[in-house]
């Protein structure tokens, strides 16, 4: 497949400080469960727990990256790649597509009938969130994919399916 547009995730440095921050935060959260173990001689399955949780989800929001693909023949490649070794890519057929935007307004779209929501970006990088929407599986579902992407890539999309972008 012949490539339009290629793009990767990128960092700012302001988030990096937030990020660091959040896992210094989990890690006094671990480090308060610790200790109440070594006073109390119990285990709180749900303060591990929970530490476990947020731990997770900062690796999934911070230590992944994403490379957007624009493929002539009308596909958007996702590819997620984290932690040294992990590496997952997702295709979205842009014929399926009813309307993609530059900025994507949680409550706008909320009122539609867009009922799964694919996240793919990094909380690290500084551009803004874009959604596409399209239709997926045999039932013509609306699914809505949310990343993050410069305004050159948004202007090349937009070059390829003029009539399906929304401006907010």
């Amino acid at each position: 497949m012949e490539e339009l547009y290629r793009e990767e995730s990128g960092t700012s440095t302001q988030r990096k400080i937030f990020a660091v921050i959040a896992l210094l935060m989990i890690a006094s959260l671990y480090w308060h469960e610790w200790t109440w173990l070594q006073e109390h001689r119990r285990f709180d399955m749900l303060g591990w727990g929970m530490d476990t949780v947020l731990l997770a989800l900062w690796i999934w929001r911070v230590a992944f990256g994403y490379t957007l693909i624009l493929y002539k023949d009308m596909k958007l490649e996702v590819i997620s790649h984290g932690l040294g070794f992990i590496k997952r890519s997702y295709v979205v057929d842009l014929t399926r597509t009813e309307s993609f935007t530059d900025k994507y307004v949680k409550s706008f779209f909320r009122k539609t009938a867009i009922k799964h929501y694919i996240h793919r970006y990094n909380s690290l990088d500084e551009n803004p969130q874009r959604l596409l929407v399209f239709t997926e599986g045999k039932k013509n579902k609306l699914a809505g994919l949310l990343f993050k992407s410069s305004d050159e890539f948004v202007r090349v999309l937009r070059k390829e399916m003029p009539d399906k972008f929304i401006q907010l």
